[in-house]
C-alpha cells in the first residue's frame, strides 16, 4: 500500500429533507430538523506528518508504508467512531472495542467515555478541519525487527458548517500493540477542549498498557 500522505479530513455528508404537502406542511416544521434529516456515514482521513522506526540496534529511519497504513487507520476508525459520527450523526459509531486491547478498552468505554467520546453536543454539520494529523514513532520487535509497539502522537482540532465558533481540540498519544489480530490501543494520554457557543470545557483521560513490551 502507498504512503499515506492526506491533508484533511474528509466527512461526506449528504442532506435529505423530507418533504410533505397540504396539510402536512405545519406539522412538519413543528418536528425537530433531525427527525426529517439523514446522513451518509462520515469518513476520517488523516495527515500522516512522520513516520519513524526506532531500535537500539539501527540507526532511526523510516516506517515501512504497510506499517504506517495499518496504524494510521486504527486512529482514522477511533476518530470516526468516537468523534466524527457523533459530531454529525448524533450517535457513536460502531466497532469500538476491535480498537483497543481488553483492559484499555474496557476503561475507555467506561470511566474515560467523557473524554473519549464526543456525546451530547450539538450537530456540527459539514466537519471543517484546522489539524487533522498523526506522527508515529514505532519500535523494532526483539527477533525479526518486526514493530510490535508504536506511540501515536494525535492532532484533530474540528468545527463545523452548523456551529461557525463551534469546536472540539483532541490531542495527545496513543500507545498501540501489534497482536494476532492487528494493531490494538493499549494506553492513552489525551486532552480534550470543546467549545459550544460561549463554554468551553476541558476533559482529560490517561491510562497505562498492562502489556510490557521488550525490545
Amino acid at each position: 500500500m502507498p504512503p499515506r500522505k492526506l491533508t484533511a479530513v474528509v466527512v461526506a455528508l449528504a442532506l435529505a429533507a423530507a418533504c410533505s404537502g397540504g396539510g402536512d406542511d405545519d406539522e412538519a416544521a413543528e418536528r425537530d430538523e433531525t427527525s426529517s434529516t439523514s446522513f451518509e456515514q462520515p469518513t476520517v482521513a488523516l495527515d500522516v506528518r512522520n513516520a519513524e522506526l526506532v531500535s537500539s540496534h539501527a540507526a532511526r529511519g523510516a516506517l515501512a508504508d504497510d506499517v504506517t497504513s495499518e496504524i494510521t487507520e486504527v486512529v482514522e476508525q477511533l476518530l470516526l467512531v468516537t468523534s466524527a459520527e457523533p459530531l454529525t450523526l448524533g450517535h457513536a459509531g460502531a466497532g469500538f472495542a476491535d480498537l483497543f486491547t481488553p483492559d484499555a478498552g474496557a476503561r475507555a468505554a467506561g470511566p474515560d467515555r467523557a473524554a473519549i467520546f464526543d456525546e451530547g453536543l450539538p450537530r456540527f454539520g459539514t466537519l471543517e478541519p484546522s489539524n487533522a494529523s498523526i506522527g508515529i514513532t514505532a519500535l523494532n520487535g526483539p527477533f525479526d525487527g518486526t514493530p510490535m509497539f508504536a506511540v501515536v502522537d494525535l492532532q484533530w482540532d474540528v468545527g463545523g458548517s452548523r456551529r461557525p465558533g463551534d469546536r472540539v481540540v483532541r490531542t495527545g498519544e496513543l500507545s498501540l500493540l501489534l497482536g494476532d489480530d492487528g494493531w490494538n490501543i493499549a494506553a492513552y494520554d489525551l486532552h480534550v477542549e470543546r467549545t459550544v457557543g460561549d463554554e468551553t470545557t476541558t476533559t482529560t483521560a490517561t491510562s497505562t498498557s498492562t502489556t510490557e513490551v521488550s525490545e
